[in-house]
């Protein structure tokens, strides 16, 4: 699935990302509520994964917002400080689906995920959007991606990361601009992860001969680019 991430506490959000990244399922992960609403406008959420404090009242004009969508309601899931009890009673009040406590645990936050994913599902979507560059056909609907019909072996952010250099070819990418687009980290992550995922991707694509090259540009960041 597809979620929505609001945490401003940074290595709670990396915890989080890195639990979603190894459950298989893709996200963006915003420190600001402003900011997690517009990407929602741009972004076809399956779930909401949303903490703030009972202080911050957009917070919950936020998940009022958050939860309503032309595809279908989408579900949201609140993350509660321990022993909080108002911030819970207020965050249902208010239309989140349900809540999980700090500290979190891994398994019962993808089990909670998952309870609600089936509780509330999405409506599907007209048509399969498919992409072509040469030998490459990307099918985002399906999260897949195949060479010469031959399927790659790719999950996860590195399907992400794919489709997103395919959809700027021959554009300088910066690595920060790859963290905010692709991760959708806003704050500030080692950007060594870019590179890690990179190189995963250089392998599992198989460029040579396919007329694509994925070059390092030293110390500004990749750019796929395209012979032809």
């Amino acid at each position: 699935m597809f979620v929505a991430i609001l945490e401003s506490e940074r290595v709670l959000a990396e915890t989080l990302m890195q639990w979603l990244e190894d459950a298989g399922h893709s996200y963006i992960c915003c420190s600001d509520p402003e900011e997690f609403l517009a990407c929602l406008d741009r972004n076809l959420c399956d779930l909401l994964l949303v903490d703030c404090s009972c202080e911050d009242q957009r917070c919950f004009h936020l998940i009022e917002q958050g939860v309503s969508h032309p595809q279908g309601r989408i579900p949201l899931l609140f993350i509660s400080g321990p022993g909080a009890q108002d911030p819970i009673v207020k965050a249902l009040a208010y239309g989140a689906d349900d809540y999980i406590v700090k500290p979190l645990q891994r398994p019962e936050l993808i089990a909670r995920m998952e309870v609600l994913r089936h509780r509330f599902p999405r409506l599907p979507a007209a048509a399969a959007s498919i992409e072509r560059f040469g030998p490459f056909v990307i099918d985002h609907e399906q999260h897949l991606i195949t060479r010469h019909g031959e399927t790659v072996a790719v999950t996860g952010k590195d399907f992400s990361l794919a489709a997103y250099l395919f959809g700027h070819q021959n554009e300088l990418l910066s690595r920060h601009r790859l963290l905010a687009d692709v991760w959708g980290v806003s704050q500030q992550v080692n950007t060594r992860t870019v590179d890690m995922h990179i190189s995963r991707l250089r392998k599992a694509l198989l460029l040579e001969g396919t007329g694509y090259q994925i070059k390092t540009v030293h110390q500004h960041g990749y750019r796929l680019e395209h012979a032809g």
